[in-house]
Order: C-alpha cells, then sequence, then structure tokens
C-alpha cells in the first residue's frame, strides 16, 4: 500500500515531516558519536537526512505515526553512519579537518563540503541572508522557531508554555517555516 505523501493521511509529507523536526532532532543528538558531533551539528544531519527523504518520498510507505517515526529513524540513522563513514575516510586520508587540526587553511568541520574560497565566500552569504530573513520575522514567530526548531521543544511543551493547543503550535510553526522559506527563496 505504497502512498505517494501527498496522499498520506490529513497532512502532507513535508508537514509531518516539519511536525517531527524537535523529536528527530533529539534522536540524532542521542545517537550522534562524540567524534561525529565534533565535526557536524546535529541540526546538519536533521536537515541532510530531511533532505533526503523529501528527494525520494516515493519510498514512504504510510502505516501510520509508529511507521512514520519508525521511517524518520531509520532515516537519520542511516545519515549518522554515512557521515561516520565520511568522516572515518577523511581521517584515513588525513586531510586537515578530519584530523581537527588547526592549520590556517583547514576548513569548518560544519561545513565540509567546502572546497575554496568561492564557495566558503557563498556560504557566508547564504548565512547572512538567513541572519536577515529571520530578523525579519515578527518576535513571535522568531521565538517560536527557536524554541521548536533550535532548542527541540515539543509542540505539546510549547502549547503548555503558551496556553495554546498543541495542534495551533504545530500550525504557527509551519507558517513560521513557511515564511522563512518564503524570504529565502531567490
Amino acid at each position: 500500500m505504497s502512498q505517494h505523501p501527498e496522499d498520506s493521511g490529513p497532512r502532507k509529507l513535508p508537514e509531518r515531516i516539519l511536525a517531527s523536526l524537535p523529536g528527530l532532532t533529539r534522536f540524532v543528538r542521542q545517537h550522534m558519536s562524540h567524534e561525529l558531533s565534533a565535526r557536524e551539528s546535529a541540526s546538519d544531519i536533521v536537515q541532510s537526512t530531511i533532505r533526503s527523504l523529501l528527494k525520494h518520498d516515493r519510498s514512504f510507505d504510510d502505516r501510520g505515526e509508529a511507521g512514520f517515526q519508525a521511517w524518520l529513524r531509520t532515516a537519520a540513522r542511516n545519515k549518522l553512519v554515512d557521515r561516520t563513514r565520511h568522516w572515518d575516510a577523511e581521517r584515513r586520508r588525513g586531510t586537515p579537518q578530519a584530523l581537527g587540526t588547526d592549520a590556517p587553511d583547514a576548513f569548518e568541520p560544519a561545513a565540509p563540503e567546502l572546497a575554496g574560497p568561492s564557495q566558503e565566500a557563498e556560504l557566508r552569504e547564504e548565512v547572512e541572508r538567513l541572519r536577515r530573513v529571520f530578523a525579519a520575522l515578527p518576535e513571535d514567530q522568531r521565538n517560536l522557531l527557536i524554541r521548536s526548531q533550535v532548542e527541540g521543544a515539543s509542540h505539546s511543551e510549547i502549547a503548555r508554555e503558551t496556553g495554546g493547543s498543541p495542534d495551533s503550535v504545530r500550525k504557527a510553526v509551519a507558517r513560521a517555516m513557511a515564511q522563512l522559506a518564503a524570504g529565502l527563496e531567490p
């Protein structure tokens, strides 16, 4: 009973993934090795996992919420294994960033895919663009995104803090993420 994500229950796949981000982030943090966490952030792993899931969304077979959560965790586990193997290979090759040296030309650990100064400049521009778009959001949306996406608070936790319902928090987070994404579009 393989379904296309648009047909998976009352919410589309991206919305379901977005609603699961705090739990997925906690899962990744709990399962990251010390060596991997010294080189990449949990949010980078989560973002990479989600990109892969959305790119290959037809692999999702909707068997309810428990199956959906297992699917997310399996994808995250696979990404953790993949990134650990990547860094093991880099260490064997003796690259400065994998060895953790302070060489002035060593790349930043959070951005291992950078290949040179122009890519580094592009990344700095993208980060600055993200900061500007984030700063332009209303304060309540910024706080909501920080609480849910950065700190990993669940919708229920935020609802208790704000006096709202978990569903209203989920919708508010989705709206804030959509506004952030719209601001980042070229």
